[in-house]
């Protein structure tokens, strides 16, 4: 397409091109239906549900919620073009206009600019506060690491990388939005959004997180956002020749001239708002893990030194399907158990939603190994009841004593009926990834 400096007029083609381009776009960014707000929660002024409308993308039919390549997302993309093509034909049949459509290409730009800026910098605000991208838990380090589905394990990789990864990841995303709000910074913030989202594409396929279709859409924004300055980029810094810079002057009407920069205002305050939500979600509620406490002085990993069922002492096994290996007590009323029975994998994406302290499910998702217990204590009674996060059939009442610090001795039933004595006792276990370095290490 032409640059709009060099003349006023476009082809036949750029003409048409850019109607299809023009509705494509606003098809799919305009969220007109309701399964663009079906996982908004009943909170609207949660944080999570601010994140769900800065990241909505338009569906006519529902994307496969798990992990892995789910390409179905993309037919999307095929009906959005088969309506843009066919307004387009009937746009371009009753108006066969012959100039080009600058003002309107402007706005274009307008809308994919603050729609690329509101996503990229609300993922960037959950980045600079790890909530994307927690740390692990304890039952996260004592999960063998082929047990975790791929895109466990780049999560877990990437939360724990050295020199603050994430959170400069975080930072770059949130620069990005903001160049992009502004006319003069559009092609720069434009660019380095395609570097980041570049990234971002490639690692949904290549560990199958699920969110290829949505990330791929923004990156089609970024580098549709970029065309517009590319031939006087290519010009300048390849060819090195003369390029005129952009001449085109929007028209505003009164009361939009007047009041532009105090909408420009109010976006950056409601993104203001939204990473001090997210903040106070991280530092007070412990999202995405559960916010409620669990036992004092309980947090580690049990090794089970005794296993009666039914009255029948099962030595340590690595075998025995109904033999517990050992168990780990989370800061929060969660309990993880390694033994040999086979683990029901939550395989749903991570997504940031609005939970219950009982619902957040993120420790649990992508884990082969362990089964994770969402617990309910009773100081009184000294009784705890156990219940599957993933497996409603599966849960435990018990009778808790403790011997000190290092001992616990739970004396109960399961669900279906069979009785349990377990001793637990405490290992002494230090955690060099959160002791962290206090000598540079030297290898060679």
């Amino acid at each position: 397409m032409s640059s709009p400096e060099e003349n006023s007029t476009w082809t036949k083609p750029e003409i048409f091109l850019f109607r299809l381009s023009f509705i494509f776009f606003i098809v799919l960014s305009i969220p007109f239906n309701t399964l663009s707000f079906q996982h908004i929660g009943a909170r609207i002024w949660s944080f999570q549900s601010f994140y769900q409308l800065a990241t909505f993308q338009t569906s006519f039919i529902t994307e496969n919620p798990v992990t892995g390549i789910n390409l179905s997302g993309y037919y999307n993309w095929l009906i959005a073009f088969v309506i843009a093509l066919i307004a387009a034909l009937i746009w371009q049949k009753l108006s066969p206009a012959k100039k080009a459509y600058l003002q309107l290409y402007y706005w274009l730009r307008v809308l994919l600019r603050y729609r690329l800026a509101l996503a990229i910098i609300a993922t960037g605000i959950v980045k600079l506060f790890p909530i994307q991208l927690p740390l692990p838990t304890l039952s996260d380090l004592h999960t063998p690491y082929g047990d975790f589905l791929p895109w466990k394990i780049y999560f877990l990789s990437t939360a724990v990388s050295s020199a603050y990864y994430v959170v400069s990841l975080g930072l770059l995303e949130i620069a990005a939005g903001l160049l992009l709000i502004y006319h003069r910074t559009t092609a720069i913030g434009a660019g380095l959004a395609i570097a980041l989202l570049l990234n971002i594409v490639l690692v949904n396929f290549a560990y199958g997180i699920g969110n290829q279709v949505y990330s791929s859409f923004l990156l089609l924004i970024a580098i549709f956002i970029l065309s517009y300055d590319l031939p006087r980029i290519f010009n300048l810094f390849f060819l090195e020749v003369s390029s005129l810079a952009d001449n085109f002057v929007p028209r505003y009407t009164p009361l939009l001239k007047k009041s532009r920069k105090y909408l420009q205002l109010a976006f950056l305050l409601i993104l203001f708002g939204f990473g001090l939500a997210t903040y106070g979600a991280w530092k007070n509620t412990r999202y995405p893990y559960p916010a409620n406490r669990g036992l004092a002085n309980t947090e580690g990993i049990y090794d089970v030194s005794k296993f009666i069922l039914n009255n029948d002492t099962i030595p340590y096994s690595l075998t025995d399907p109904d033999r517990w290996q050992n168990v780990v007590f989370e800061k929060w009323n969660t309990i993880s158990i390694q033994d040999n029975k086979p683990v029901k994998i939550d395989r749903l994406r991570p997504e940031i939603t609005y939970q219950d302290s009982k619902e957040r499910n993120f420790e649990d998702l992508g884990n082969g190994s362990r089964h994770f217990y969402r617990y309910q204590a009773d100081a009184d009674s000294n009784k705890i009841i156990l219940e599957n996060k993933t497996d409603v059939n599966d849960g435990y009442t018990f009778a808790l004593s403790r011997r000190g610090d290092q001992e616990i001795t739970l004396k109960g039933f399961s669900k279906n009926g069979d009785s349990l004595s377990v001793v637990l006792t405490r290992f002494a276990k230090t955690y060099l990834l959160r002791e962290g370095r206090r000598k540079p290490i030297k290898i060679y």
